[in-house]
């Protein structure tokens, strides 16, 4: 797909209209400043990532870490990677990490581990003063994000923190949900046995308990803002 200029202006028109925060960056730099600014001006001290290659691109995870910012990724597997230092470890020494992390006694046993990383990362969403995440596609029409996954990490990381960040390529704009339908399908390239991804999010602007008569819960229905960073790089 390649960038195009009217998709875009479209896009940001229509999510701009259901409240959602547009920018446009031309740089990795540009988009990494966009980014810190807003961890500044918030006061943002702990950071939740979904795997994003976006991200990765622009080094943006180094980035938040050298300003003094605790990013913490959202994938068990990445989660695991990142507490060894980012090597591969084994069962012992990521039993012991995990317990140092947390604060109890960890048993060196796969279930062991994937529960207590489960019960670690969802109390971190929750507490998180910024999730970023990255879309697969947007839609022009809607200015509608459209997220693929098969664990659900990304989708948390967009609903429970404080203010929730959307990284989507430039090149990546559709027309109409019909496109994005059609595009979907594609995911499972044709090949007998193969799936659709698991989770398909569609989310459109921000949604609060602000919006329902007698909410009483903060965040239940999502995020106090909705920031969506269009990365159309030279």
């Amino acid at each position: 797909m390649a960038v195009n200029p009217e998709y875009i202006e479209r896009y940001k028109k229509e999510a701009a209209r259901v409240g959602s925060k547009i920018f446009v960056a031309a740089t990795a730099e540009e988009a990494v400043n966009y980014i810190l600014a807003l961890v500044k001006e918030k006061n943002i001290q702990t950071v939740v990532k979904s795997d994003s290659a976006l991200a990765a691109g622009i080094g943006l995870r180094e980035q938040l870490e050298n300003n003094g910012v605790r990013v913490i990724e959202t994938s068990i597997v990445q989660w695991i990677r990142q507490l060894s230092g980012g090597r591969e470890a084994p069962l012992d020494e990521i039993a012991a990490s995990i317990s140092s992390a947390t604060g109890e006694k960890i048993e060196p046993k796969p279930e062991a581990i994937l529960k207590a990383a489960r019960r670690v990362l969802k109390d971190t969403y929750a507490n998180a003063g910024l999730g970023i995440t990255q879309a697969d596609f947007g839609i022009a029409e809607s200015g509608t994000l459209v997220s693929l996954e098969n664990e659900g990490n990304a989708r948390l990381a967009a609903a429970l923190p404080h203010i929730h960040l959307t990284l989507l390529d430039g090149n990546c704009i559709v027309a109409n949900l019909a496109e994005a339908a059609e595009r979907i399908k594609n995911t499972a390239g044709g090949i007998p046995g193969h799936k659709v991804p698991t989770f398909i999010t569609y989310l459109t602007g921000r949604n609060t308990t602000g919006d329902i008569p007698g909410a009483l819960f903060a965040r239940a229905q999502g995020p106090e803002e909705e920031h969506i960073l269009i990365l159309a790089l030279q």
